[in-house]
């Protein structure tokens, strides 16, 4: 396990704010010294703390206002993770979780519609050999901590 320090957390929480800062701005931002910053960001890539780099897209803003989040309930002994792998390759599935209860699955989809919504579950999701259950749940509200 890395045990990460204030000046880790500080270039973390700059890069979290904002990914496509230059190494000077972080710099500038944390307080720390350029070289630092540098050497800092590259060890948290080779410890694999720091994965990737990336952009987050307002869907609301493209269309896809509905968000559901989807119990799902898998036939017996099927493998819950290679399902939660399958669904995660779907472009509407946002997030999702192998979990303990009643059902074995949840995700979380972001959709156009309720049309949108019925096509993705009757015409995908209970099509699936693996999967035997869903219950789909609408939010009326999302927040993404971002």
């Amino acid at each position: 396990m890395y045990a990460l320090d204030e000046r880790d957390r500080a270039i973390l929480e700059v890069l979290r704010e904002n990914s496509s800062l230059s190494i000077g701005k972080i710099a500038r931002k944390t307080s720390i010294p350029i070289a630092t910053v540098h050497h800092r960001i590259k060890k948290l890539r080779a410890e694999g703390i720091i994965k990737k780099y990336t952009i987050v897209i307002d869907k609301a803003k493209l269309g896809q206002k509905l968000v559901v989040h989807i119990l799902i309930k898998a036939i017996p002994k099927s493998d819950h993770t290679a399902l939660l792998e399958k669904l995660m390759r779907t472009e509407q599935v946002e997030d999702g979780s192998v979990i303990t209860g009643e059902f074995d699955l949840i995700i979380k989809v972001r959709l156009e519609d309720i049309e949108a919504l019925d096509k993705f579950v009757l015409k995908y999701l209970r099509t699936l050999d693996e999967i035997s259950q869903t219950q789909s749940m609408i939010a009326y509200r999302n927040m993404v901590k971002e």
